[in-house]
Parts: structure tokens; C-alpha cells; sequence
């Protein structure tokens, strides 16, 4: 159980602590919420997902990259990351565990909602553009974190048939007070940080091209930066090596082809590893389970798909 203060919002109690979300990808509907305590943003890299994300801090201080910016994030603030956006926690100084709330919701569900309240979610209208950082007076911020809090308890009370629903019903509710947040706040577009421009091409220029023989060396001669400052500066925006990043984008889309139905030996060749014991390793070490394990339980709940041996 977590007991904690929140210097704005009151004493908290929740009943659990959810395991952090590898995978990054929601799995059980239309929303998902989740409470952390650990050290979770250490080893985060850039990424993004085509959902919202909703991310309140409960106790401590980070610096979080969003929309091309770096964001100071604490108790008191809120991050909203639209779909489609590149961000990453990034701490400083020696590790520690992090206490907070996330959110997630499919843009379906938003743009449902949006239909039925026109005028109240009228912030959302298309994908929600503008600065992440949310930062409500003291009077709303605990309304927000109440019902945060709500859809704690509704998702831990599996049993109930009801909590489905009451989760849509409360997150309803949340979207409508921030959108009332984003509508009365002045329209300041959000600048790149030009410290991250360089970097945030050569992080999609790998997302590009994962697929083909590509290394450092070929980064450093195809961007004209010196291979050691390229390396030194993309793990400091990215949180990985260029070579660690590589990996972990081709592991992630072997990961998704083989929950498609590919054969392990196809997925792996068709994301750019050209020896598949090396896959093996890199795919068993990341995920904890072997492809072939995957593939099987991708068969079992499809009822198809491709299978392979890691013998």
C-alpha cells in the first residue's frame, strides 16, 4: 500500500502498485490507468504512442521531454502528451524511485466524447496541440487528482461489471475539466528546443531505415558529426547509444510482426537481423521470453499465426 502527502492535493492512499509497463502499449480497452513507485525513468527512451498520455507526478521532481521541450514536472502539474508525440522522462543525479500516476486513452474514445460534448472538449478538437504542461490553481488540482484516484479504485475492482463503465464515465468527467484548463490558458505554441533538432533527426532517420545495415559510423558520415559527439549527444537526448537505440527498434517491431502472425525467423530477418541466434539473445533478454513463446501464445489467442523453432 502507498501512503503519501501531496503538498497540494492531500493525503493519498492507494491499494496497489502496478508493475511498470514495458511494452508501452495499451492492451485492455479504451483506458488504462496505472500507479508506479520505482525508479521507471531511468532507461526510458524517446518514444511515442498513438494514444493520450496523462502523466502526474506524486512525489518527486523530473525533467520531462515533450513537444520538443524540456518541461520541469512535480507535484502540482500535469503532463498531457497527444498521440503521435516524442517524448521521455529525463532524470538527473543519483537514482530514486518516482511516485506517480499515468494515464492513457485511445483517441477513439476522445473523439467519442468529443461528439457527444462539442463545446466542453473543444480543446481536443483534432489532435491536441500546444504546450503538455498542465499546471491547475490549487482548487483544481485536487479535483483532477480525485478523480485520478477514481479510476485507481474502478481499475482495481475487476469483479464489478460495472467498472468498465464507470471508468469511461470518470475519465469523462477528467477530459472535460482539462479541457477547461486548455481553453481559458493563453495559445503559446511550443518552440523546439534547438539543443535536440540534430538529434531528433538522426533518431528518425533510424526509424527509417532499422531495417537496412546502418551503424555509427554510417550516422556519423551521413549527418558530418564526429562519431564520438553523435554518440555522446544522442544518449543524452535519447537515453540510449545509437547502437542500443537500433536494437531496441528492431526488437520492438519483431515483437509486433510475430503478435501479427510472422514466422520468428521472418520477423527477425525482416527487422534487420541478419543472424537469428543473435536475435534470440537480444529478443530473449529484452522480453524475457523466446520468440517462439510468443508465437505460441500469439497462435493460442488467435487462433493462427507464425510460429518457429529457437532451437
Amino acid at each position: 500500500m502507498s501512503k503519501n502527502h501531496d503538498k497540494r492535493g492531500g493525503k493519498l492512499d492507494f491499494s496497489s502498485i502496478h508493475r511498470f509497463n514495458q511494452l508501452q502499449e495499451m492492451r485492455e480497452g479504451d483506458v488504462e490507468i496505472y500507479h508506479y513507485f520505482d525508479a521507471e525513468p531511468g532507461g526510458v527512451t524517446l518514444h511515442a504512442h498513438d494514444f493520450y498520455e496523462l502523466y502526474c507526478i506524486l512525489d518527486g521532481k523530473m525533467n520531462y521531454y515533450a513537444a520538443g521541450h524540456s518541461f520541469a514536472l512535480e507535484p502540482g502539474a500535469l503532463l498531457l502528451i497527444a498521440p503521435g508525440e516524442m517524448h521521455r522522462p529525463v532524470t538527473e543525479g543519483p537514482p530514486r524511485a518516482y511516485e506517480r500516476i499515468v494515464l492513457w486513452m485511445k483517441p477513439g474514445f476522445v473523439s467519442s466524447l468529443r461528439g457527444l460534448f462539442p463545446r466542453e472538449l473543444q480543446a481536443f478538437d483534432g489532435k491536441y496541440r500546444g504546450s503538455p504542461l498542465i499546471a491547475p490553481d490549487g482548487e483544481t488540482y485536487p479535483v483532477l487528482l480525485s478523480l485520478l484516484k477514481a479510476l485507481l479504485y474502478e481499475n482495481e475492482r475487476t469483479e464489478a461489471f460495472d467498472s468498465p463503465l464507470l471508468r469511461r464515465l470518470i475519465a469523462a468527467e477528467l477530459l472535460v475539466r482539462l479541457s477547461r484548463i486548455l481553453r481559458q490558458r493563453p495559445d503559446r505554441p511550443v518552440r523546439v528546443d534547438a539543443r535536440y533538432a540534430d538529434m531528433i533527426k538522426v533518431y528518425e532517420y533510424i526509424n527509417s531505415n532499422y531495417q537496412q545495415k546502418i551503424d555509427v559510423n554510417h550516422l556519423s558520415d551521413h549527418f558530418f558529426m564526429d562519431r564520438n559527439t553523435l554518440t555522446r549527444q544522442f544518449r543524452r537526448i535519447i537515453g540510449l547509444t545509437p547502437g542500443e537505440y537500433l536494437r531496441r527498434r528492431r526488437l520492438q517491431e519483431a515483437y509486433d510482426l510475430i503478435q501479427r502472425g510472422y514466422g520468428v525467423l521472418d520477423a527477425g530477418y525482416k527487422c534487420g537481423f541478419g543472424d537469428y541466434s543473435a536475435f534470440y539473445r537480444a529478443f530473449r533478454q529484452a522480453y524475457g521470453i523466446a520468440p517462439s513463446q510468443l508465437a505460441k501464445h500469439t497462435e493460442g489467442r488467435n487462433e493462427g499465426g507464425g510460429g518457429g523453432k529457437d532451437e
